[in-house]
This record gives C-alpha cells, structure tokens and sequence, in this order.
C-alpha cells in the first residue's frame, strides 16, 4: 500500500462506512477491474463489441459519428490500447489528448449516446520503440474518468494467457472502417474472419517485419481500411494483436498485426504507472477533509 492509499484511509477510517448505489465507482485497481454485466441476454453479435471502443475527434461535424477515425480496445477501466499511428503524425507529434473521445457500448457508429457511453483522453502514450507504420504501432490512450462499473455492453478485453499463435489458426478482427475503398465508414461494427499465415506469407507488404507482428489471411478477399486501424484480432476470444502498420485497402493478400505478447510488458507496466500517478489526487472533498483534520 503506497502514501497516497495510506492517506486515503486514514481520512476515511472516522467516517465508517457507507452504502454505494447502483452505478457508482469504487477504489478497485486496474488489474482488479471488472465491468458488472446486470441482468439479460447479450445478444451473439455482442459478444465481442463489448471490448472495443470507437476513437473520435472532441466535436462531430454533421451528425454523430462522423468524427470517427480509429478503433481501439479496453484493457482496463481508464486505458484504451490502439495503433500509434492513429494519434501521431508522420513525424511523431502527438495528437492533443483533450482533443481524443472515446465512445464505448455500441455496435453502431451513428447513434446517439450519452455521456455515460463517453470518455475524454487524459494522456496518450506511445512504446517508446515505436517507428511509424513499421515496428511497436501501439498506444495507450488513458481516460480522464473510469468507465462505470455497471456497463452491459463495455468490458475489458480478455487478455492472451499461455495462447500460442500458430500457422493456420482461425481469428476475428473487427471495426468501423470503410465499406470498401475511398467509400464510407461503416455505420455497424464489421467483423472479418482471418487465418494466422507465417511470415513469409507476408513478405510482399510494405515494411513488413517478422520481429513483433503477425501476418495473417483475410477471408473471402477481406480487408482493412482506415478506420479500422488499432481494431484487435482476437484469437480463441483472446486478444492476440492490434491492427497496425501501412495497410492497403485494396487488392490485398495479407494483413498485419503487432503481436500483443510483444508489447504486453510494456503496456502493463504503462497502465500500472499511469494509474499509480493518477491515485495521489485527492478529491475537493477529501482535500477539504484533511485541511479540517491537520488544522
């Protein structure tokens, strides 16, 4: 228990304890956090979209949905983990965080929510190996709130545990990128069936490189566009990699992800930190309540 979790105690032990409603947040730690899904069927097509987040400018411009630009996942209450080129430019400025919107819990872009289906950006980070659209192409967006414990239709995503990735293996990426090529984005989540290929199969890509990604067959000529980068392939329901890198949207054999196992230690020790920084800010209640206390 850090100084700041002692603190939190100490000035909580007098006031005994009290009873939460429905729809509050709790002191749980990320690795700890768990979506509560209350009641219901969640339909097939759910089961999946729970997970990933749809990544957005602050404003839409004519209706809601048109600000939409990548896909992202939920590794836990308050971080989203993408492709870092979606929020990087070529030279690997940082987009603004107050100016990224997450929007959670729903299979169609285009629909109205509220702010409970929200949350704005804090801090990005990126792998600090990362090289644009070659190598490490992820990014942990961190929420400025947690997102509320009792979401139907939002949860983390279940992270790789002792998953092999082999030749041959059947996955599923998804998102909301173009229908097809120059063409609009799509308005419900898409999902594509993929084969994992080995190396080689990739070899014709643009910087393809073997070291930290997976290369993989789309079904039926499928493919990814933009709007779909930093959607998941997931891998017996497991998450297994990112959507990253330079793609093409047409006229393609092969698509790569960056290999989740690759960059698990960094994101989970990024995630860790972020939250531990995070913890020390004493709410004005609290604060008012200390000053009482030492005065």
């Amino acid at each position: 228990m850090n100084s700041c979790q002692l603190l939190y105690v100490w000035l909580l032990l007098p006031l005994g304890l009290v009873s939460a409603g429905r729809g509050t947040f709790t002191r749980n730690s990320d690795d700890e956090f768990q979506l509560l899904i209350a009641g219901g069927i969640i339909p097939d097509n759910s089961k999946y979209t729970r997970s990933i987040v749809s990544i957005r400018t602050l404003k839409y411009i004519q209706y809601y949905g048109d600000n939409h630009f990548c896909t992202g996942v939920i590794i836990s209450s308050r971080a989203i983990l993408t492709a870092a080129h979606c929020v990087t430019d070529r030279h690997k400025a940082i987009m603004n965080p107050h100016g990224i919107l997450v929007v959670f819990g729903t299979l169609n872009r285009l629909d109205a929510y509220d702010d409970d289906y929200k949350r704005h950006v804090n801090r990005v980070e990126l792998h600090p190996k990362y090289r644009r659209y070659i190598n490490y192409d992820v990014a942990i967006l961190y929420l400025r709130e947690r997102m509320p414990e009792n979401m139907r239709y939002a949860k983390p995503i279940a992270k790789r545990r002792r998953l092999r990735i082999v030749e041959g293996m059947s996955c599923i990426t998804m998102g909301w990128g173009q229908v097809y090529p120059h063409g609009p984005y799509a308005n419900q989540l898409m999902y594509l069936d993929v084969t994992v290929r080995n190396h080689e199969f990739c070899k014709d890509m643009d910087n393809f490189k073997a070291e930290g990604n997976i290369c993989v067959e789309p079904f039926a000529e499928g493919q990814l566009c933009p709007g779909d980068m930093g959607s998941p392939i997931l891998c017996q329901g497991y998450l297994a990699g990112i959507a990253g890198g330079a793609q093409k949207c047409e006229g393609v054999k092969s698509i790569k992800f960056v290999n989740y196992t690759h960059v698990e230690k960094w994101i989970d020790k990024t995630v860790r930190a972020l939250s531990g920084s995070s913890n020390c800010i004493l709410s004005p209640i609290l604060y008012a309540l200390y000053i009482m206390i030492v005065a």
